[in-house]
């Protein structure tokens, strides 16, 4: 059996590679050493730049349909009932809890319309690079380990986690008992399943392994720190073990035609919710130029760009939630306890960017600060190299649906050109389209609310009236000509003022 892309290892990092390869026209095989799907929230936060990239991929109502918002934090001292505190951890519009199991039986169900099935109980034992295939008991043509870390743990924190049923708990809230420098369980619902609530249990007075091999002690521990024997009943122990958080990343993501990804090239402490969403936003990243590369209408550098654009990142990650870990278990000062909770700006990852990037172009007058990789101006600033921005209140021209959106044109199998103003380019930009690879690049005509369709409008895939305001204010865009080119991976590639420069820029992407 042969296949163009192997990929090891079947979370949420690897479903979403092999989806995105799917949907640009890549075959995948996805095998998985677990003889059955994980079960357990795991990593539950699901930040807004993720359910962005669901978007894109167009798994985004089907996360929507289960998905909440994280419950208010309650506080209390250990073995009371009686809170000290209530804190809300997030607005609205943050982070939103999707079980790991439940995030990756979405994305598996999607696989599955490709024709495409996990193989279970597989393993990778060793492979050898050939330099044009990978051999492992099949051969393939590029190889992704994305099944976890395991590497030399070189920073080492304990701590229990798991799921467990409960009878009788609020799940109105997110429970946190004790001082986690000493004991602390944190106790918090399920966003998915009823009675089911997950815990973590920290501090170094914790005997974590002895509480982890015995069910007995676990229950009893956390009657002991709940102070609720009267009140509530711990069940079943679905899934529970010992996490040791390492600290540590590679300095490479790939060499030749293999590549790591998620947790196989960086792990963290999970203070921060980024683990599961830079996992994924790495395969996302790579996704889109692997298949152009495997269909040769990329240069194989394209790939490069991969390990170029994640790696600051990923630093930036490590060294955040590092800080929020150190706050949570070994905090200075107050200042340090009463921060460690926070989360929201950048940890949201709107603002994570790949301004450095080679590959993205900005040419107009306002100089485009390179800053930090996790940035917050860059959340809605829409130079290239950051997030696109979404625009509601678009009013189709070219088709009878009505009102859309950015979002709704954006796709992960396709770069998007936004074209505003100057009339007098469009047909040269046409030209430009027709020369690149046919079906790979989509053109969006955005007029403005009292402008009349052009006679050049013809050409275009999509004409919208920007009815409201909303795409010319996101992009920061006035009366003059502009054209924006949208990635396959929601981020802007280029922001030009000719058909010049948007030629230079596709010129880095396409043979």
């Amino acid at each position: 059996m042969s296949t163009p892309v192997l990929i090891v290892g079947a979370g949420p990092s690897g479903l979403i590679l092999a989806l995105s390869l799917l949907q640009n026209g890549v075959s995948v095989r996805i095998i998985e050493r677990e003889v059955s799907h994980r079960v357990g929230e795991r990593g539950a936060g699901v930040m807004p730049r993720t359910l962005e990239l669901h978007n894109y991929l167009g798994t985004l109502p089907d996360v929507l349909k289960i998905t909440k918002r994280f419950p208010p934090l309650r506080m209390y001292a250990p073995g009371s009932t009686k809170s000290l505190f209530d804190r809300e951890i997030a607005p609205y519009s943050n982070p939103l809890a999707l079980g790991q199991n439940h995030h990756e039986a979405i994305l598996r169900s999607h696989i599955k319309k490709f024709g495409v099935e996990i193989e279970l109980g597989t393993t990778l034992e060793k492979f050898e690079h050939w330099g044009t295939t990978v051999p492992e008991t099949a051969k393939a043509s590029w190889l992704v380990g994305v099944d976890g870390a395991r590497s030399i743990v070189r920073k080492q924190l304990n701590y229990g986690r798991g799921d467990i049923s409960v009878k009788g708990f609020d799940s109105a809230f997110w429970h946190i008992w004790g001082d986690p420098v000493d004991k602390a369980v944190s106790i918090r619902p399920s966003g998915q399943d009823p009675g089911i609530f997950n815990f973590v249990i920290l501090g170094k007075n914790a005997n974590h392994d002895d509480l982890n091999s015995s069910h007995e002690k676990l229950i009893s521990f956390l009657y002991e720190m709940t102070g609720s024997k009267d009140l509530i009943t711990f069940g079943d122990v679905i899934w529970n073990s010992v996490y040791r958080a390492n600290v540590r990343m590679v300095d490479k993501f790939h060499v030749g035609r293999v590549f790591i990804a998620g947790d196989a090239a960086h792990c963290h402490s999970p203070t921060g919710g980024q683990g599961m969403n830079s996992s994924v936003q790495d395969a996302f990243n790579l996704g889109w130029k692997l298949a152009l590369v495997i269909r040769s209408l990329a240069p194989i550098t394209l790939i490069d760009t991969y390990d170029e654009e994640r790696l600051p990142v990923i630093k930036e990650m490590l060294q955040k939630t590092t800080v929020l870990l150190n706050k949570t278990v070994n905090p200075k000062d107050q200042n340090d306890r009463d921060t460690a909770m926070d989360r929201g700006g950048d940890l949201h990852m709107l603002g994570v960017n790949y301004r450095s990037s080679s590959i993205v172009f900005d040419d107009d007058t306002i100089e485009r600060a390179i800053g930090a990789a996790y940035g917050v101006d860059s959340a809605f600033a829409a130079r290239a190299g950051d997030r696109a921005p979404d625009a509601p209140g678009l009013v189709q021209i070219t088709a009878p649906e009505g009102k859309t959106s950015l979002f709704e044109l954006f796709k992960a199998n396709y770069h998007t050109v936004l074209v505003f103003g100057g009339a007098q380019q469009h047909e040269g930009l046409l030209s430009t389209i027709k020369k690149l690879p046919e079906g790979l690049v989509k053109t969006v005509l955005v007029l403005g609310a009292k402008d009349e369709k052009p006679v050049t409008a013809e050409g275009f895939d999509v004409v919208v009236a920007d009815a409201e305001g909303y795409a010319r204010a996101g992009y920061h865009v006035g009366d003059e000509a502009k054209f924006i080119v949208i990635r396959p991976d929601g981020i802007v590639g280029a922001r030009v003022a000719t058909v010049a420069n948007v030629e230079k820029y596709f010129s880095k992407i396409f043979n």
